[in-house]
């Protein structure tokens, strides 16, 4: 039974990485959320995926209050507090690869965050960073971690390197998945979580497959898909779908 778990929250319906998108998650009955995390100039964990606000304003060379004059980012601590069951964290990392300080300083930070959250919250964190996933090994991370990637020409050397690495799975995006691929993940001892998967049809193909999560923008509606397929429960009678948009 593959986890349903909404990318950025329920980002189909709602902002993404808001506040509202965990809590539109948590009524779509999703399984956990995917967030990114970034670091802001005077070290603040803030929500964002890209690198830069719409108006091209630059995150890791702008202050957290600066940045909230210009647009809404939810600070890590909020989301935590609001999201609901899994929390995969994407830690981003725009520095040159010789700066590992500022690595060093992003993680501590958010591992930070997450010890100070309820033992029963489950956290998983993944990045398509490799200095970043081997600084958490080093730091001998209580938390398992994913190997994100797309478009890698060797999967079987990108599946060596995640397990290298300590990872407990290995994330592709989700055309790049077949059968061979979770083969080969799980001889390793690695799940697949795969992302981001709006296909309804395509998503009963790799729970098929064998995948551990699906990471989408839709979490009610493809929650009610893989049921009706017989690979997940039904959401409770209350539940919202949500709809593609």
């Amino acid at each position: 039974m593959p986890l349903v778990i909404a990318h950025r929250g329920a980002s189909a319906e709602r902002p993404e990485n808001s506040l509202a998108a965990f809590e539109e998650a948590a009524r779509q009955s999703a399984d956990g959320v995917e967030l990114d995390v970034r670091l802001t100039a005077d070290d603040q964990l803030v929500l964002s995926h890209d690198r830069r606000l719409s108006d091209g304003t630059v995150i890791d060379r702008t202050t957290a209050a600066e940045l909230r004059l210009r647009q809404t980012l939810e600070s890590l601590p909020d989301a935590l507090g609001v999201a609901p069951g899994i929390v995969n964290v994407e830690v981003k990392s725009d520095e040159s690869a010789e700066h590992l300080a500022r690595r060093m300083l992003v993680l501590d930070l958010v591992l930070a965050q997450l010890d100070d959250r309820p033992g029963s919250q489950r956290f998983v964190l993944s990045s398509f960073d490799l200095d970043i996933l081997a600084l958490l090994q080093g730091m001998d991370c209580a938390h398992p971690t994913g190997y994100l990637t797309m478009g890698v020409p060797k999967p079987a050397l990108a599946l060596d390197v995640a397990a290298s690495l300590g990872c407990s799975a290995y994330n592709p995006w989700y055309p790049e998945v077949d059968e061979a691929l979770v083969a080969a993940a799980q001889a390793r001892g690695l799940e697949v979580w795969t992302w981001t998967v709006n296909d309804f049809d395509h998503a009963v193909d790799l729970a098929k497959l064998g995948v551990t999560a699906l990471i989408t923008d839709h979490p009610g509606a493809m929650r009610a898909h893989l049921a009706a397929a017989g690979f997940v429960a039904p959401a409770p009678a209350d539940g919202d779908e949500g709809a593609p948009a």
